[in-house]
């Protein structure tokens, strides 16, 4: 398994504090049968000013300090968890973001957790027009799609892909998120599940718990496209495919062309 979201590197964010506490996430992850996991600490302006240089060093701090540990078993690549701002765009552009892999294909975005941020569709377009590709953080946990799952099909037409939690689906994160992110299995609306791990013992790096839930709603061929196929490439900078969430909607043709532009231009 592939885990494109955890809080794995020492000191930098509300995850591990210590490297002793990052190698033991990573053996707990390669237990629950992770190969792959991509370091995401926040990248939040005022709270969290993690750069792309600071990501990479603890990136090799962690490799380093793994050589011979159980714990390098597990293969450690950079990203970054990327705060929503309005200035999203201008920020791509001055490429002052970490993507997933490091790779500058698709971008880990976490929106407010309670606040209603402006213009979620407006930035998912104009970062497709940068050809860049929005991973939506954990939607089951986040005020402005909990509202309306509508929302989370409108950015998913828009190109955007989802990154649901793994423990919210076992109810983890509560009833509401679980039954949230069930609905959304339901209606082809997840593509990646991830761990969003942040320490050892309350939000551990664990992913198969999830699985197994998300088989019993979609079968486990499915389930674990979520946490193989779609993530490897993604970390390839492959376009992902899916079926595009129904019922028609206005505007649907017309992400169906945006995204058949980029297919063909890439």
């Amino acid at each position: 398994m592939i885990d494109l979201h955890n809080h794995l590197l020492p000191g930098v964010d509300d995850g591990a504090k210590k490297v002793e506490e990052t190698l033991e996430f990573l053996r707990l992850a390669r237990r629950d049968g992770v190969k792959v996991v991509v370091a995401t600490p926040h990248m939040k302006p005022g709270v969290y000013d993690n750069h792309r240089e600071t990501i990479l060093e603890r990136v090799a701090l962690v490799r380093e300090a793994a050589k011979g540990d159980e714990a390098e078993g597990v293969t450690v690549l950079p990203g970054a968890e990327v705060y929503f701002t309005a200035d999203l765009p201008a920020r791509v552009r001055a490429n002052a973001l970490m993507t997933v892999g490091d790779g500058g294909r698709y971008l880990l975005l976490e929106l407010p957790y309670q606040q209603i941020p402006m213009q979620v569709d407006d930035t998912i377009f104009q970062l497709r027009l940068l050809r860049i590709t929005p991973l939506m953080a954990h939607p089951e946990r986040v005020a402005y799609y909990l509202e309306d799952i509508e929302r989370v099909a409108a950015s998913v037409r828009l190109g955007a892909l989802t990154q649901v939690t793994a423990a919210s689906l076992t109810g983890k994160f509560g009833d509401k998120a679980r039954d949230f992110a069930r609905a959304m299995l339901r209606r082809g609306l997840i593509h990646v599940l991830a761990s969003d791990g942040h320490d050892v013992r309350y939000r551990p790096p664990i992913l198969s718990e999830g699985v197994r839930a998300a088989a019993a709603e979609v079968g486990e061929t499915a389930a674990r496209r979520m946490v193989e196929d779609t993530p490897q490439a993604i970390l390839d900078g492959k376009d992902v495919e899916f079926e595009e969430p129904g019922p028609p909607m206005p505007g649907r043709g017309f992400a169906a062309r945006l995204r058949s532009l980029f297919s063909r231009r890439s």
